[in-house]
């Protein structure tokens, strides 16, 4: 999953990122060890797809679809929930990166508890591990979460506009390259290694690319930001919140094109579900789907961030809420394919669903992080970065709604709902203006660094 997303949301007039141009010394260290961090993190990601390997573990601990939806609704929930907070509590600080290190060294430790509670529960008490393993998944995915916006801020600041698209596009080919290979490993380990080793195996996969990410990010040479705001009282602050959606209609406007998107959390664990109870996938093609959602994310990626960099991110958000809505859509044709005896067919496409949905997240996390940091007011960044995620929050619990969903209608009503509210994010989008052809707003004066404020590495 990221997990988008991610990752940036975040107005009144495009900012204006403090330069990190070509004569900064520290800038093709901090691209190379930034395309590091996001091939490590993107390559681990396979071992723990919140739509494949986490709903495919669940489902192994209980029948309950509710609890199989609402595992794969978890990461994304966490992912969104925090950063809203976080975003008040650093929007002072010139420094942002000690918080990203200190928190992901804690969620790795997670990642090395779950895979404990498997080893000793999952197979001989199954309802202990479940009840175990979900609290700490819920911890990690905050985790997660907590990295969304200082993590965003970190490389706005220190990463030029003009190459954050590639920086963001390189992250994505590089690390969905590994993590297509990585799914034929998630397939050979599902297939061979006894239960519950087999996903054990995999936390522990995703332990080691997830740690050599944080030691790539550590070395990063982190620019101060420049403009920032004095620190503010929490409650006076979310009273401000509504009037920055009132202020800002190009932000909101995009938003809820995203929130379109969202919806197809509704069907994220659904699909792999469906493949396997109704079109007579077996366990081992769990592996195949990662690698053909990763192959899509590396492709929609490397376009995404061509586009992004020469024309602007308008076209990198149509064509991920185009790509996103394709994946149920195809779901649904693949269904009614083998509904009418083209069983063979149908199994054989299945895979489209997941390079759709792949090419929509890996163009998505490019479009909307670039056009919402390219929006926002530099000084209130964090706000809207923020912002952005944690109004997604709500849209990741659609994953439980799905279960409940699929129960009572079947897997194909939940696909149909996706692809309707998909086509209405794509037909909004369109209305989208580019913020790249929008004049500049001149910006505030530098806010002295309070005292006590963080310091990056």
């Amino acid at each position: 999953m990221r997990l988008s997303e991610p990752a940036a949301s975040r107005g009144a007039g495009p900012s204006a990122p403090r330069a990190a141009g070509a004569d900064d010394p520290s800038l093709k260290r901090n691209l190379t060890l930034l395309t590091l961090d996001g091939t490590f993190f993107t390559a681990g990601c396979a071992f723990y797809d919140s739509g494949t390997v986490i709903p495919a573990l669940v489902s192994t601990l209980t029948d309950s679809r509710f609890l199989i939806g609402l595992s794969s609704s978890v990461r994304n929930l966490g992912w969104f929930l925090p950063q809203l907070v976080v975003a008040h509590l650093i929007e002072h600080m010139r420094f942002k990166g000690r918080l990203v290190v200190v928190n992901s060294l804690l969620h790795r430790a997670g990642l090395l508890v779950m895979a404990s509670i498997l080893y000793f529960y999952a197979a001989t008490r199954p309802a202990l591990a479940l009840a175990l393993f979900f609290p700490v998944f819920i911890l990690a995915s905050l985790s997660e979460g907590v990295n969304g916006v200082p993590w965003t801020e970190a490389v706005a600041n220190t990463i030029p506009p003009d190459r954050r698209g590639r920086l963001f596009a390189n992250q994505q080919v590089f690390g969905c390259s590994l993590a297509v290979l990585n799914g034929f490993l998630v397939r050979l380990v599902l297939k061979t290694a006894p239960y519950p080793n087999s996903y054990v195996i995999l936390f522990l996969c995703t332990f080691v690319w997830f740690l050599g990410s944080i030691v790539a990010f550590m070395g990063v040479r982190e620019k101060p930001a420049v403009h920032v705001r004095p620190r503010a009282g929490l409650a006076s602050y979310l009273r401000s919140l509504p009037g920055v959606w009132r202020a800002n209609p190009r932000f909101a406007a995009v938003m809820v094109v995203r929130f379109c998107q969202a919806f197809i959390f509704l069907s994220l664990p659904f699909f792999v579900l469906h493949a396997r109870q109704n079109l007579g996938a077996d366990i081992g093609t769990v592996g195949l789907y990662v690698s053909a959602q990763m192959l899509g994310s590396l492709a929609g990626s490397a376009l995404a961030g061509r586009v992004s960099d020469r024309t602007g991110n308008r076209l990198v958000v149509i064509g991920s809420v185009l790509a996103t809505c394709l994946a149920p859509a195809a779901a649904l044709a693949l269904s009614l394919a083998h509904t009418l005896g083209a069983e063979g067919l149908a199994s054989l496409l299945f895979p489209l669903v997941y390079l759709f949905m792949g090419a929509g997240f890996g163009a998505g996390y490019i479009g909307f992080t670039n056009y919402i940091i390219d929006i926002a007011p530099v000084t209130e960044r964090p706000t809207f970065i923020g912002l952005s995620n944690t109004l997604q929050a709500p849209f990741a619990l659609l994953s439980a709604v799905g279960g409940a969903l699929a129960s009572w209608l079947g897997y194909e009503a939940v696909f149909g709902v996706s692809a309707v509210i998909g086509l209405a994010g794509v037909v909004l989008s369109l209305r989208l203006v580019e913020p790249r052809a929008l004049g500049r707003p001149s910006l505030p004066p530098a806010v002295p660094v309070p005292s006590g404020a963080v310091r990056g590495k």
